[in-house]
């Protein structure tokens, strides 16, 4: 294998599939990254760790075809310090060794057999589309911030992915929150699926979604594949049953207000800086048009802040986590946030009419 290609097409192209790369050493093959010299393709550079596989193509000079696996945190670390100019990569195949030459710079480095590298999954279609890019990274974003980190409960480590012939939804929940957000489009199924996307997937591709073009996806019993910007991302689907949203979230409610979106996130940002310091709670009381937002006084002090709101309905008080609340604010993108009450016992609930997006907040009880 020999070819020249330059050192930020390498760098960028490293930088992607290395999203994929195992951080355990078990399987020592799959720390590194399989690179494949193909005359009309370029080089592809393909990494994983069994649960998730990314793809990516690059453009190169390619004088002799073959292939190889280098360890990726090594190369891609050589590769950052080289200068912006063409690299000159040769391959002995007999000590699967490879040597870059870039100016006055030689590195070797040894690899690995690839073919011992596994194959990424074929996923066979239960159901393909392509979807708005942007509207996906929006979705991804709204629903892995209520994904929860107990692994006991793989379900809930993941986002529910629910394709209709023409909607497709997506929801999470950590039982404490929960974030639903649906968008209307044709669908290739003439069938409802429902998959469970790990958490760690939604984050890769939170990253490396770019909002422009479309993503081809294609979902069997065990795999999806996304296919966007000439990167081709294979994810293990989570097994297991998701617990049924629609009877959380509530039909009704007793009051409801308008708040602007960057004064409620500035004021509960600041009420925080002392809530955080204790059990992050803060009481909010809606009432009068009047949002009050307070810390629960505690050791470390006290924090009270008031947000002028548009009210329509009872008087409220309700115990949340304050960094419930912050982590949806973060991600709306409305001038106005419509916050729904029913009681401080139930749901504290934020929708996005535009985006069709709900979130939840399960009150904290108070400890008086």
């Amino acid at each position: 294998m020999k070819f020249k290609v330059n050192q930020k097409d390498l760098y960028n192209g490293l930088n992607i599939v290395r999203r994929a790369v195992a951080t355990s050493k078990t399987l020592p093959i799959l720390t590194g990254v399989h690179i494949k010299a193909v005359s009309n393709d370029g080089l592809i550079l393909k990494a994983t760790d069994l649960e998730l596989g990314i793809e990516y193509r690059i453009k190169a000079d390619i004088e002799n075809e073959g292939s190889i696996v280098l360890p990726a945190n090594q190369l891609l670390n050589i590769v950052r310090e080289l200068p912006n100019e063409k690299i000159d990569f040769n391959l002995n195949t007999d000590k699967w060794q490879a040597e870059l030459k870039c100016l006055s710079s030689l590195f070797k480095i040894n690899g690995y057999d690839p073919d011992e590298f596994p194959n990424l999954p074929e996923v066979n279609e239960n159901a393909e589309f392509n979807f708005s890019a942007v509207k996906l990274k929006d979705m991804i974003e709204k629903v892995r911030i209520s994904t929860s980190s107990d692994e006991t409960q793989p379900a809930l480590t993941g986002a529910l992915f629910v394709i209709k012939p023409e909607e497709v939804r997506m929801v999470s929940t950590n039982t404490y929150r929960l974030s639903y957000i649906e968008a209307d489009m044709k669908t290739n199924t003439d069938k409802n699926v429902e998959v469970i996307l790990p958490g760690s997937t939604l984050q890769e591709l939170n990253s490396l979604l770019e909002e422009e073009g479309s993503a081809e996806i294609v979902i069997d019993e065990n795999y999806v594949k996304f296919k966007f910007n000439g990167i081709v991302l294979i994810s293990r689907l989570i097994e297991g049953k998701f617990p049924n949203y629609e009877l959380v979230i509530p039909d009704e409610f007793n009051s409801e207000f308008h708040a602007n979106l960057s004064r409620l996130h500035k004021a509960v940002k600041r009420a925080s800086l002392i809530a955080r310091l204790d059990a992050n709670i803060i009481t909010l009381k809606a009432d009068n048009n009047l949002l009050e937002i307070d810390s629960i006084e505690g050791s470390s002090g006290y924090a009270h802040e008031e947000v002028n709101i548009e009210m329509n309905g009872n008087e409220q008080n309700i115990n949340i986590d304050a960094g419930y609340l912050l982590d949806v604010l973060k991600v709306l993108d409305d001038e106005e946030v419509k916050i729904e009450m029913i009681g401080p016992l139930n749901p504290l609930v934020i929708k996005s009419e535009e985006d069709k997006f709900i979130y939840l907040i399960m009150p904290v009880r108070s400890q008086s």
